[in-house]
């Protein structure tokens, strides 16, 4: 296989790279198997990351592959969605297949529509998948990212997500990296192939005939084995040199030395060639077009300066190729500062107005320019609005730096640290806000950066210090900012269990709201509301959250915002009734609308932290299967957003679900994750919501030890409260414990003082689980059958079926061991129902094994605790019933079409289901519809 050399106009042998070049041919075998099908081919310059591209084009263009190339440009990192551009270019004839409003959003964010004020750059990235998801089921299709470190952020974010989102698409993309250069993405999970020197025989077939042996041994020795090193020394060497008829210089071109024989070479043009080379290395697109124009402008002969310069940079389909990409960082790097500014200045002359030409203009300034500054601020602004954050980022910094106005100048990069921070670039954010802090004592511009500092803090830092910088918010900021400050501080108030302070939180609130602001006087109401039932006054702080809500779906400028949509889950929480309804519609039912309208609108980052606060609602409410749908989904979207910190409680939901289906290793590893978690904000010690999902998923399993070592840990820290915030909560699963592992009286004592602490309990979820726990130790035959039914009707009216499926599992238990075999059938027919009903197929395994210790045979129709689903399968699941295509559930999920027609066969066979309709019906009982 051969290469066209980019240091000589001849064919090189492709050699040394056959073992990473067979693993990316073997990504391309298994594409679509569910993998991550992502390698990354990293080292040092000219060291042949990209002839191996090439090489692994070629191979997969004789497969029958689409190939597309996407080249990063260091010049065009300020640029927002450059490299997509490019990317979607090549891919237009498969736009038309990518759903109406992610295809609005990227067309938009491309400029090639207007821009929608209102959209969210999720829709971009969801958009990306669909786009290469289209072009994949025609052919297989390679992406090829050459020099990621150089691609703009929003790209680079976008062709991420996509890949990570399309694992079951023939889709691979192969990304090259400068070794000691950052992408300007995370690439944690990618393969990483690290390239190193060639072998001594590989050097000798690259450079060919004509080499004696130990001039090769040598040649490899002192360049590393570095293939540009050695090809250039095939360029400078005369046949005698090769022959080792004659001694070889002294100064090898070792890559040390690389840049100063390019900079040698370049110094040979002349005067006009050099030019021609600098306006080529200065343009954002490197397209021919402007720089002949740049030349034509300074009456200069193109034709011949492009000539000239032909062995250092040749045009290609329209766009400058420089022969190796050092090339082109030595060009620029050699001219003087004036000599830039003239290359910006004459692209800026000929270019049409937009983002590249005020960028050039910036470049040629030295000094103040106010009028440049506010040029950058709407280039800012129009970044902002097509979701271009770390564009806009880029540009308000710069024209903070342009203008000589103080205020002005902190106010801009305030807002550059803000955009930093929603780009992902928190430590961009940080030095951009640690600035403005230095350099005023503005409130305004203070308070903007303490709150996307404090923002910052709790997705990727301590919880502590963001409520420390949030309090400082709090203390300065006015408006919404205000309000916005409180409600962040309040919710770390609920975190730390401080009531004192979300109380006085939410009175600052209430105090400081614009009562001509629905959205302040909602999120002051929701705050006083909340407070007031985290303090036990449940009643009061319902009334309160009830108003709340009823302005979130009321006011018209609330009810269509998905950035309100945590607030509105968070209402369902303290609520906690779900029967609870604004003009006779249901609380689930305003859940699952603005869920479904977040996803329209791709607003994923407030889905992401939605579904998480979702799931914990939904557990709570009993509705276990779209609890699980929505924990699964909010894991996913919290990994591929790359928010290492979760604000609600998915990972603990999900890691319950599974272990109630028998999931145990994927249930332990997201408890692992959890944990994780939780000690990256700062705490300790096991917090009580961590503490429950454990014990629940040590029920799960029967590990009663460890149920009893976390419950009795937790009485000794915290008190022991529960899941209704209920004093010794955790009783009702210690005693069962207890009970379980023949500790009686501890069952008893613990019993009795959990009855003391919630006799006459207005919930029916606590009355329930007092009356279980007396059962449970109740000496009487009589008396336990009396609290295991008080229990039931209890349990009944709250429509947990799994809580009610494990009180009917004890209750046939007990009557069992008290020889009452026949009655206790019963209930463990209806507890092995229940729990089937959603899905604890585990649990439904141990009702099984309890009725065969009873004598009846089990029927065999049984569904095994290996068929049950897997949370995307049980996404998946629901949305087909719903009469959804697989298209349009693909754009819901934001999957691709083939990952859901893969999810779908599993649901299929796992159910042993034959048609849609079939699942349609079968879910509609699990989710009660």
């Amino acid at each position: 296989m051969g290469v066209v050399s980019r240091a000589a106009g001849r064919t090189h042998p492709f050699v040394g790279r056959a073992d990473v070049l067979a693993r990316v041919d073997g990504l391309r075998a298994a594409a679509g198997s569910g993998s991550l099908a992502v390698v990354v081919v990293e080292g040092d310059v000219g060291i042949g990351k990209t002839a191996l591209a090439e090489a692994a084009s070629r191979a997969a263009a004789t497969d029958g592959w689409t190939v597309v190339w996407v080249q990063g440009v260091d010049s065009d990192a300020a640029l927002a969605y450059a490299g997509l551009l490019d990317l979607t270019s090549k891919l237009r004839p498969w736009l038309p297949a990518v759903p109406e409003s992610q295809r609005s959003a990227l067309t938009g964010a491309l400029g090639w529509t207007p821009a929608e004020l209102d959209g969210e750059r999720f829709q971009v990235f969801a958009a990306t998948l669909a786009l290469l998801a289209a072009a994949a089921e025609v052919h297989p299709l390679l992406v090829i990212v050459d020099d990621v470190q150089w691609l703009d952020r929003e790209s680079a974010d976008a062709i991420l997500f996509a890949a990570r989102r399309a694992t079951r698409d023939r889709l691979v993309l192969l990304l090259t990296r400068r070794r000691g250069v950052a992408a300007p993405v995370s690439l944690e999970g990618c393969t990483v192939d690290r390239l190193d020197g060639l072998r001594v025989e590989d050097a000798t077939l690259l450079l060919g005939p004509g080499y004696a042996p130990g001039v090769v041994t040598r040649l490899a020795a002192d360049t590393g084995g570095n293939p540009l090193a050695l090809l250039e020394c095939d360029r400078l060497l005369s046949a005698v040199e090769r022959s080792g008829a004659a001694d070889l210089p002294r100064a090898l071109p070792v890559p040390e030395r690389l840049a100063r024989i390019y900079g040698e070479e370049l110094a040979d043009l002349a005067p006009e060639a050099r030019f021609a080379v600098r306006l080529a290395a200065a343009s954002h697109d490197q397209a021919v077009g402007p720089v002949v124009a740049a030349l034509d402008a300074a009456r200069l002969d193109a034709h011949a300066c492009l000539d000239e310069a032909w062995g250092v940079v040749r045009s290609i389909d329209g766009r400058f190729v420089f022969r190796h990409p050092l090339m082109r960082f030595v060009a620029w790097n050699r001219a003087t500062a004036t000599e830039r500014r003239q290359a910006h200045a004459a692209l800026a002359a000929v270019l049409p107005a937009g983002p590249a030409r005020t960028w050039h203009r910036a470049e040629t300034v030295v000094g103040y320019d106010s009028a440049l500054s506010a040029e950058l601020a709407a280039a800012a602004d129009l970044d902002r609005s097509r979701r271009g954050y770390a564009a806009a980022s880029a540009a308000s910094e710069r024209a903070a730096r342009l203008t000589p106005e103080e205020p002005l100048a902190a106010r801009l990069l305030a807002s550059a640290a803000e955009d930093a921070y929603l780009a992902g670039d928190g430590e961009r954010a940080r030095q951009l806000a640690a600035e403005v802090l230095d350099r005023t004592t503005e409130p305004a511009p203070r308070a903007t950066v303490l709150l996307t500092l404090g923002l910052l803090e709790q997705r990727t830092g301590t919880f502590l210090r963001a409520r420390e910088l949030l309090a400082q918010v709090s203390e300065i900021a006015d408006g919404q900012l205000r309000i916005r400050g409180l409600v962040e501080l309040a919710h770390l108030c609920y975190v730390f269990d401080d009531r004192a302070g979300a109380a006085a939180a939410a009175d600052r609130a209430v105090r400081a709201a614009d009562p001509a602001d629905p959205e302040q006087v909602m999120l002051a109401s929701y705050l006083s509301g909340a407070s007031q039932a985290f303090s036990g006054r449940f009643e009061d702080g319902a009334a309160l959250v009830g108003r709340a809500l009823r302005l979130l779906e009321t006011e018209p400028s609330l009810r269509d915002d998905p950035r309100q949509l945590p607030i509105t889950l968070m209402t369902t929480y303290w609520l906690r009734d779900p029967r609870y309804e604004v003009d006779g519609v249901s609380i689930l039912q305003i859940v699952l609308r603005r869920i479904a309208a977040a996803r329209e609108r791709g607003a994923l980052g407030p889905l992401a932290v939605g579904l998480s606060l979702a799931s914990g609602g939904l557990a709570v409410f009993g509705d276990h299967v779209r609890a699980y749908a929505m924990a699964g989904e909010a894991v996913d979207l919290l990994d591929a957003l790359g928010y290492p910190v979760e604000p609600g409680v998915a990972h603990e939901i999900l890691a319950v679900e599974c272990a109630a289906r028998g999931r145990h290793a994927e249930s332990t590893a997201m408890l692992r994750r959890a944990e994780e978690i939780m000690h990256r904000t700062g705490f300790t010690e096991l917090r009580p919501h961590l503490a429950h999902a454990v014990i629940d998923c040590a029920l799960s399993r029967g590990d009663l030890a460890q149920v009893v070592a976390v419950a009795e840990d937790q009485i000794h820290r915290f008190g022991g409260g529960g899941r209704q915030l209920e004093p010794l909560g955790v009783a009702a699963w210690l005693v069962q414990a207890y009970v379980g592992l023949g500790r009686d009286a501890a069952a008893r004592d613990l019993a009795r003082r959990h009855l003391e602490l919630n006799a006459g309990a207005g919930h029916p979820y606590v009355a329930g689980m007092v009356a279980r726990c007396q059962a449970l130790v109740a000496d009487d035959l009589a008396d336990a059958e009396s609290e295991f039914e008080r229990a039931i009707a209890c349990q009944s009216e709250v429509g947990d079926r799994a809580e009610l499926g494990r009180t009917r599992l004890l209750y046939g238990m007990r009557l069992r061991r008290a020889g009452q075999r026949v009655a206790a059938r019963v209930q463990l027919r209806e507890a092995a129902a229940e729990f089937t009903a959603v899905d604890h197929l585990a649990w439904a395994e141990r009702a099984a094994g309890e009725l065969t210790a009873t004598g009846e045979r089990v029927r065999s129709r049984r569904r095994p605790v290996t068929l049950a689903l897997s949370s995307q399968e049980t996404r998946v699941a629901l949305l087909v019933a719903q009469g959804m295509t697989n298209r349009e559930v693909a754009t819901a999920l934001f999957l691709s079409p083939k990952t859901v027609e893969h999810h779908l066969g599993s649901v299929l066979r796992k159910r042993g289901l034959r048609s849609r309709t079939e699942l349609a019906r079968e879910m509609a009982a699990v989710s009660g519809e």
